[in-house]
């Protein structure tokens, strides 16, 4: 079965669950449900075809949306807390360990590729890793902003989520002899970082004390940084994939996707934990 041609339409499709095939044309994508009893199901074999740019990136963001779907259902009626500045330095130091830990993981994931005889795939890793060095002292300028010692409170302060976050990307390089996951979780995490635009960026700092700029970190990685033209030449890299591994691709990108957006196992912490934890209470 190859990427499916039809008049002028092409699709791609990936299994990404047991009851879930993404399937993406140049235009949308969209949830199929395999029928186990159909005789002619199209999306019941994995695609073999070529990748192009148009259908690839709908089935990377068709396969990022159903990650976010699957969290919000598993998450139920919980909603996230109301942003304050407490808040905000929680998730400032989630973006330290985040960003800290990525040029290393990318210097492994490009060793890894060279060995893999994957010159593309390595240029791609070696050109994200230089361009992702220094990020995590954005995060520490930003607790600086806020009156904080950045080194001496990351050093304690380990949010769960940018925990999950960082043992994903670990593993995603470190348990394949060809990292696909790396590119999946680049991609991902700097999708999802686009919808962070600057509205979002101006709601952050009027929660913070007036005159504080707090949002370096922030503006870099969303969606007036670098990140958009970073996950347009993720899409040509994984585009240029061949099939299997474009469908690896999609698979990781969900599983991404939902780690992301799934609310911690403990539930959020509360504004009075925050105060206590940063010395404000």
């Amino acid at each position: 079965m190859t990427g499916r041609s039809t008049g002028a339409v092409t699709l791609e499709w990936a299994r990404v669950a047991d009851d879930e095939v993404i399937v993406a044309s140049a235009e949308k994508a969209w949830l199929h449900r395999p029928d186990p009893i159909a005789a002619h199901d199209v999306f019941a074999a994995p695609m073999t075809g070529p990748g192009r740019l148009e259908t690839t990136e709908r089935l990377l963001e068709g396969a990022i949306g159903a990650g976010l779907r699957a969290a919000r259902l598993a998450a139920g009626p919980i909603e996230p807390p109301p942003l304050t500045p407490e808040r905000w330095v929680w998730r400032l130091c989630g973006l330290y360990h985040m960003t800290t830990r990525t040029p290393a993981l990318l210097a492994e994931a490009e060793a890894k590729f060279r060995a893999a005889g994957r010159p593309a795939l390595a240029a791609w890793a070696a050109d994200r890793r230089r361009e992702e060095t220094g990020h995590d002292r954005l995060a520490l300028r930003d607790l600086a902003a806020l009156g904080f010692d950045g080194p001496a409170l990351v050093a304690r302060v380990h949010p769960p989520n940018a925990k999950a976050m960082v043992a994903l990307f670990a593993a995603a390089v470190r348990d394949a002899a060809v990292p696909l996951g790396a590119l999946a979780y680049a991609h991902t995490v700097e999708r999802l970082a686009l919808r962070f635009g600057r509205a979002y960026i101006d709601r952050v700092r009027a929660a913070l004390p007036k005159g504080v700029d707090a949002t370096r970190c922030l503006r870099v990685h969303s969606a007036v940084g670098s990140d958009a033209a970073h996950v347009r030449d993720n899409v040509v890299v994984v585009a240029g994939l061949p099939a299997a591994e474009r469908i690896a691709c999609a698979l990781a990108c969900r599983r991404i996707a939902r780690v992301s957006s799934t609310p911690p196992a403990g539930g959020y912490r509360t504004q009075a934990d925050l105060e206590s934890m940063f010395g404000r209470g």
